[in-house]
């Protein structure tokens, strides 16, 4: 039985190395500079890390960014109302396929509940069909698709925004 719950900050080192071992991809833009970022705008209470656990073992995570942390770029969809940054969801490769990252996402609305967000937004590139298939589930729909060559170094190298209202099931 997989259980939630709300990682702890002596985890994050950890949580790091999941991270970069699980969810590095041809998809997902990982830089090890930006996933540093994130663990600190988590570690200065700008955020949180969700974990799937399997026993003692970590086999998923969510990392997401409180209203106050909203980085600037997404705040252009949120007219002007608080919402959170899904940064990253992440299932261990062989716990893939089986809901985890859907669940990591509605035990993540269930937080965010008490934060007053009206939003929940999160991006992937535009061809990663997994991604796309498991926000979709969740209740995301796609807001904007533009050129990202920064970020993206393979196939269309697009990023698509995806937003969902919280007050929606």
């Amino acid at each position: 039985m997989i259980n939630y719950r709300s990682a702890l900050s002596e985890e994050h080192a950890s949580l790091i190395d999941f991270l970069l071992d699980h969810g590095a991809n041809p998809w997902n833009h990982l830089p090890i500079d930006g996933v540093m970022e994130s663990f600190t705008t988590v570690g200065q209470g700008g955020g949180e890390v969700l974990l799937a656990c399997d026993k003692s073992r970590v086999v998923g995570l969510c990392i997401f960014f409180y209203p106050n942390a909203l980085p600037k770029k997404y705040h252009q969809y949120t007219q002007s109302h608080p919402a959170v940054y899904i940064s990253e969801v992440t299932v261990h490769r062989d716990y893939a396929g089986h809901g985890i990252g859907s669940e990591l996402l509605r035990q993540t609305f269930a937080l965010v509940e008490s934060l007053d967000a009206v939003m929940a937004l999160v991006d992937r590139h535009e061809e990663n069909l997994a991604s796309a298939g498991m926000m979709r589930k969740a209740g995301f729909v796609e807001l904007r698709t533009f050129e990202d060559l920064e970020r993206r170094d393979f196939g269309s190298r697009k990023t698509t925004v995806m937003g969902r209202h919280l007050n929606s099931d």
